[in-house]
């Protein structure tokens, strides 16, 4: 049995292109996290109307966050659920971006895959992007075999074949384009262009960003200074 892990992004919508002709054989996966972009979700939309087998995942990322902390490209020890275990308890907990990342999708996409009896999923990873797993493609991980059909492809390739098949949404210039979380605290260095489009474009989600930016800024500085 064949999936297809999807998030709204250029790259998964890439590979539902190149696999048009044989959804009615692929799940269709999307991990719901509660934390859209209306964007996102019109593109979520319009997937569901194109793939007769679409499977969606809801997961609690505000409870992970809850207990694990505020997701951070920098993260102080001292400040982690562990590391306030041996320390002292604070008022906030800072997380690993990657760990926030693969507790609520990665994560759940394999649980999902190897509940079902999924052997190949089919990945939108390439190699050109900062931040990609280690697995290649025709690799096999937990019994699932990795299929990445853009994986030698530029971010430019890319966007100049969705534009055959599709009008290209506004989002699909940002570098992070599946934006899986309008809050998320990390991937700073790869999220300005998004962040400056959510602050023109949704302001009330802005806010929420920025109040989480705030108390993530006041940890590290604070752990900077006094260790």
């Amino acid at each position: 049995m064949k999936a297809l892990a999807f998030s709204g992004g250029k790259d998964s919508w890439a590979c539902l292109w190149i696999n048009k002709d044989n959804l009615k054989d692929i799940i269709v996966i999307w991990v719901n996290t509660g934390k859209n972009y209306p964007e996102i979700l019109k593109t979520i939309k319009l997937a569901k109307s194109i793939c007769p087998n679409f499977g969606e995942i809801t997961v609690d990322r505000v409870g992970q966050n809850e207990h694990n902390g505020i997701p951070s490209d920098i993260v102080p020890i001292n400040w982690t659920v562990y590391g306030q275990i041996q320390t002292s308890k604070k008022e906030i907990a800072i997380q690993s971006y990657m760990q926030c990342c693969y507790e609520n999708i990665g994560q759940q996409l394999q649980k999902y895959c190897k509940d079902r009896g999924i052997t190949e999923l089919i990945r939108g990873q390439r190699l050109d992007e900062s931040h990609k797993s280690t697995a290649r493609n025709g690799d096999i991980v937990d019994g699932i075999k990795y299929i990445q059909p853009i994986e030698n492809w530029t971010e430019q390739e890319v966007l100049e074949f969705n534009k055959m098949h599709m009008e290209l949404p506004e989002h699909f210039k940002f570098k992070h384009t599946s934006m899986d979380c309008y809050d998320c605290t990390a991937y700073r260095e790869h999220s300005k262009d998004r962040i400056e489009y959510t602050k023109d474009n949704h302001p009330e989600l802005y806010k929420e960003y920025l109040d989480r930016k705030m108390k993530l800024n006041s940890v590290l500085i604070e752990a900077l200074n006094h260790g």
